[in-house]
């Protein structure tokens, strides 16, 4: 799936998304605290009000009642009472019983069972209160199926009210997440493509009232403006300089040339001279590789680019620089693979950064070195060879304008070689990869559509 396009509801680190799930608990809890709280209250008023009745119920028997009139009153109110709602037993001393059920004594406990099959007993348990009078016990029992029912309706209650709002919130905080979500996207998608040197990416306007991420990306449009402004000043005043100055160069190494031509050969004026002309061309060089630069980063877009096969770019620079590779004591191989690579690019800068990439390698590795050109599945192109290589914590650096090691401050070049191969590179939305060959550099072109992203 896309960056960006991501169910909010698979970004647990979205900031949005969490924060609505925080208050979602805490509303949650709060909710049921509050009603556990009522709940608690309403059960124990109800458990006072039960044994009120009890109690009032208990205060009406007469207490000088013989255990016969007490037998008759118990039976009398038995008949009219649902064992189920409450329950009236009274034991005599002799051992007999009276009442809508049954009261055993097991041990110090007593225990209620049916009377009557037909009359069953509450399921919810009773609350009971026993007095000794008339030559007996009087047990009375009052159901605590009110107390139950009031437990359901508090658990009905939580449900329904509950779930709904969970559901609810849940709902909103999803959308609400996933549209923050949708713009912060947005915001690391432009602030990408600004990394990577697409300073026109811009944001939406936020509009006249804008909210805290509008006020971000707002922000966000004014650095990049400027940044743009200012590079492509920086850019501007890089390719006036140059141009201005190639053609004084250029004139300066013809005089030279000619002022070689009146000298008498070998002589030390003569020697003067080529020594000025060969520093005068490698200015002109210098200013050539800045304008092509400059250039490619102007006019990027604008640059035609089709459907290329890179073995032909790959064949066609190896057949152009094998022989001189070879003048130079070294080997160049060549390998392909037997499908095309095709890529969409333009064939003359492609073929300009390989051809780079062979001259770098010859210039950096001792004489005898060998050198191989590669065009790769993936689509890929790489330039290996085994010289003495450059440090893991210098290949940024080299990438960067007029940049050369130490080592290579007394061999030929100017350190834009590998800054132009990395501009091409970037024009095709390539990456362009430095890692060690175990010995020597290996240079690779990711091209969009690479298989893999390993060197």
């Amino acid at each position: 799936m896309p960056r960006g396009t991501a169910p909010v509801f698979r970004r647990p680190a979205s900031t949005p998304l969490r924060q609505a799930l925080i208050l979602l608990v805490l509303f949650s809890v709060i909710e049921v605290a509050t009603l556990g709280v009522a709940f608690v209250k309403m059960r124990a008023d109800l458990g006072r009000e039960i044994a009120v009745g009890l109690e009032r119920e208990m205060a009406g028997f007469d207490l000088s009642a013989t255990p016969r009139a007490m037998s008759a009153i118990v039976a009398a109110r038995a008949r009219a009472s649902d064992p189920a709602r409450s329950v009236i037993v009274f034991l005599s001393d002799d051992g007999s019983q009276t009442g809508n059920a049954v009261a055993e004594f097991d041990a110090e406990t007593l225990r209620l069972v049916p009377g009557d099959p037909s009359r069953p007993l509450s399921e919810a348990g009773y609350l009971r209160r026993i007095e000794r009078l008339s030559g007996g016990v009087l047990v009375l029992g009052a159901s605590l199926e009110p107390v139950r029912d009031l437990r359901e309706t508090f658990f009905s209650l939580v449900l329904l009210s509950l779930v709904p709002t969970i559901l609810l919130s849940l709902a909103i905080a999803g959308m609400v997440a996933r549209r923050t979500a949708r713009r912060v996207d947005a915001v690391e998608r432009v602030l990408s493509r600004l990394s990577a040197g697409d300073l026109s990416a811009r944001l939406p306007d936020p509009g006249p009232a804008p909210d805290d991420l509008g006020r971000i990306a707002a922000g966000v449009n004014r650095m990049a403006a400027r940044q743009e402004a200012a590079t492509g000043a920086l850019r501007q005043v890089t390719s006036d300089i140059a141009h201005d100055l190639r053609t004084p160069l250029q004139r300066i190494s013809v005089l030279l040339q000619d002022l070689g031509h009146h000298l008498a050969p070998g002589s030390p004026e003569a020697d003067l001279a080529d020594r000025a002309q060969a520093e005068a061309g490698n200015a002109v060089s210098v200013f050539q590789a800045m304008l092509a630069i400059a250039q490619i980063e102007g006019k990027g877009r604008s640059i035609a680019m089709e459907p290329l096969d890179l073995r032909e770019i790959g064949r066609r620079v190896f057949e152009l620089y094998q022989p001189a590779v070879e003048d130079a004591g070294d080997t160049l191989d060549y390998a392909e693979p037997d499908a095309a690579v095709t890529v969409r690019g333009n064939g003359d800068l492609l073929s300009q950064a390989l051809a780079n990439l062979v001259e770098n390698a010859m210039r950096h590795t001792p004489s005898g070195s060998s050198i191989r050109v590669a065009v790769e599945p993936g689509p890929r192109l790489r330039v290996t060879d085994n010289g003495p290589g450059i440090p893991e914590a210098e290949r940024g650096k080299v990438l960067e304008r007029l940049y050369r090691l130490e080592r290579s401050r007394t061999t030929p070049g100017h350190g834009l070689g590998l800054s132009l191969v990395a501009a091409i590179a970037d024009l095709h939305g390539a990456r362009l990869v430095l890692d060690d060959a175990g010995p020597g550099l290996s240079v690779t072109l990711h091209f969009p559509g690479a298989d893999d992203g390993r060197p």
